[in-house]
């Protein structure tokens, strides 16, 4: 996903948040390419597990050109009982970021997660495309994200939006701290008990120090109704835990 805190999962998204973070490469004619390399815990996305609980590598590429007009990727393993027969996740995203006067910077865009080698019930992979309208100001942002198809393939689950709030805050000699929540409307969907859920809460708060380039995260993250997806093993992957990381962006 995007390298900023409008479109970055938490545990990437805590790394970064009001540190310092490498120079791009300048390539010319106005385009400039960066990258993030992270080692987490655990990856959580919107407060659930897509890891059983266990560790992930992740990799992202970001090209930006002075209008504001990006392109980027973003990869990450994945292990839960929805990616039966896949292992990763792959983000694919566009879109356009830029200063609007006050102090107010937009990001807008579209976002594609694709599984290769998933099976979802309808047939072919576990894809979802977002569209996404973000808003920052000063050390506090918000994003809206909405799915104009079915929400991860789930047969009518059209409509499906998220809305989440960061706001960071820099600590000073290299610690930074974030503070998160988010509000996800769900269609059609059934927890692990088969009771319907129609939307829930995430949560997450955390502490970050910057190493020399080096960034160690560490998050309490969660959410409100933790049994909406199970793991593998039964467990429900929305329960609180902690989640460590390292990161680096070059």
């Amino acid at each position: 996903m995007k390298k900023t805190l409008l479109a970055l999962p938490f545990a990437l998204a805590v790394c970064f948040a009001g540190l310092a973070q490498a120079e791009p490469t300048d390539l010319g004619g106005g385009f400039s390419l960066s990258g993030n390399a992270t080692i987490v815990s655990d990856y959580r996305f919107r407060g659930y597990s897509q890891t059983d609980f266990r560790p992930a590598v992740q990799l992202g590429f970001d090209l930006n050109h002075s209008s504001g007009f990006y392109l980027g990727n973003w990869n990450s393993n994945v292990s839960s009982f929805v990616f039966t027969d896949g292992n990763l996740e792959m983000d694919f995203y566009g879109g356009w970021k830029g200063d609007v006067g006050g102090g107010f910077t937009l990001d807008a865009g579209v976002l594609h997660y694709y599984y290769p080698g998933s099976s979802s019930p309808k047939g072919g992979n576990y894809n979802n495309t977002d569209l996404y309208l973000g808003a920052s100001y000063g050390n506090y942002s918000l994003k809206y994200s909405y799915t104009p198809s079915d929400f991860f393939s789930t047969p009518d689950s059209k409509g499906t939006w998220y809305l989440d709030g960061t706001a960071t805050f820099d600590l000073g000699d290299g610690w930074g701290l974030v503070g998160h929540l988010g509000y996800q409307k769900l269609k059609n969907q059934t927890n692990m008990d088969g009771d319907s859920i129609g939307h829930y809460v995430d949560y997450k708060v955390g502490v970050t120090k910057d190493l020399k380039g080096w960034i160690l995260g560490l998050a309490a993250v969660g959410a409100t109704k933790d049994n909406w997806l199970p793991t593998k093993y039964g467990h429900p992957s929305g329960r609180i835990g902690a989640v460590f990381s390292v990161a680096r962006s070059f």
